[in-house]
Parts: structure tokens; sequence; C-alpha cells
């Protein structure tokens, strides 16, 4: 385990512990589309499009009702994405937090590594 997520996992661990904001920057709420696939090329079949819920320029947070999430697993994130859309940007990032949503669903919070 690398010494940056040990370090996000404890800053996480002492966030939600003393109910402190651990953020750093101010969150854009909105509601677009974006595509997850992981970066592991052996799951390079699984591909996922979810809601951003909100983002910063260093990192977002989304919605999906996909259960291969793990905190740590790095993903290539398509924002925004759709046919309508005149600029994709692709992302590379780490997964730093899981939470169980309503109706199955789960939130997924990434950290942009590029």
């Amino acid at each position: 385990m690398s010494t940056s997520l040990l370090v996000s996992e404890n800053a996480a661990l002492f966030s939600a512990r003393s109910g402190r904001d651990a953020r750093r920057r101010k969150r854009l709420k909105l509601a677009l589309p974006l595509h997850v696939r992981p970066f592991d090329s052996r799951f390079i079949d699984i591909e996922d499009v979810g809601e951003v819920v909100d983002f910063t320029q260093d990192g977002l947070y989304f919605v999906t009702c996909m259960p291969h999430y793990l905190v740590g697993m790095r993903v290539i994130v398509t924002f925004p994405f759709g046919d309508r859309v005149s600029a994709h940007r692709k992302f590379l990032g780490t997964v730093v937090r899981l939470e169980e949503r309503a109706n199955g669903h789960s939130g997924v919070a990434v950290r942009f590594l590029l």
C-alpha cells in the first residue's frame, strides 16, 4: 500500500471521527454524466456510466449502481460524458471513499492523480 494512500485514508478517518470536513477546495454541485472504467487492463471490459454529484479540480463524487469499486482502485474517468458534450476530458484517479446510498446505489469519491 502506498504512503499517499495511507495518508489519505488516515485523513479520511480523522475527518469522519472529528466531524470536520477535510476537503481542501469548495465543491461545485451539478448533475452531469461521466464514464468510468478501471485503469487495470485485466478489468478493461468493465464500464460504468454514472452521474456526478459534485466536483473540484482535485476530484469528484458520483453515484452509480455498479458494485465493483474499492478504495484504492485506480480508474479512468471521462467527464463530462455524452453525445451532446463538445469536449470530453479524461482523468486518471483513485477511489478514496465509498458510501452506501438509497436504492442499492453507491457514492464514489475519486481524487485525480494527473
